[in-house]
């Protein structure tokens, strides 16, 4: 069986520190993965939308498992795993804000836009997003240990039922 663990939250929220923090758990747990980031799919200027990075996305999770309504749902669909996990990282407007300040260079003309799009989305993304499994926050919490929650629930999906 293949389980396929979809992190989903706002710019900010710590999605690629916590994968990066949750491959390496995984490594060490000596347990087979493939991780990757689709929104490198979509990089550039203007972003690709949807409708022309989940092609990609499709075509690369359907390599990496050797076979040849929404954005969400069709992302699931892409992953194509026989159970997909969506979590949610959650953190407040505030928090998202500051680690995108962080991050991002001050010249970059998108900076300012991106705070502001990453505020309004910690905001409505818990409230209004739908498929969504589980939602954990990240705020006050070092990546590794959000990542060893992951990897729990992850084992407990992959448990027999019953």
């Amino acid at each position: 069986m293949t389980l396929a663990l979809i992190l989903t939250g706002p710019p900010g929220a710590g999605k690629s520190s916590v994968l990066e923090a949750l491959t390496t758990l995984l490594e060490i747990d000596g347990v087979e993965f493939s991780a990757l980031e689709s929104e490198q799919l979509g990089w550039g200027s203007p972003w690709l939308s949807a409708e022309q990075w989940l092609p990609q996305l499709a075509a690369v999770m359907a390599l990496q498992r050797q076979e040849t309504t929404d954005e969400l749902c069709r992302v699931v669909e892409a992953v194509g795993a026989d159970r997909s996990l969506v979590v949610l990282l959650v953190a407040a407007p505030e928090v998202v804000a500051a680690r995108i300040d962080s991050r991002e260079p001050d010249l970059w003309p998108g900076k300012a836009n991106l705070i502001e799009h990453a505020r309004s989305l910690a905001v409505s993304m818990p409230q209004d997003l739908a498929g969504v499994d589980a939602q954990v926050r990240t705020e006050g919490r070092a990546a590794v240990d959000v990542a060893a929650e992951l990897r729990d629930v992850l084992g407990a999906a992959l448990r027999p039922r019953g």
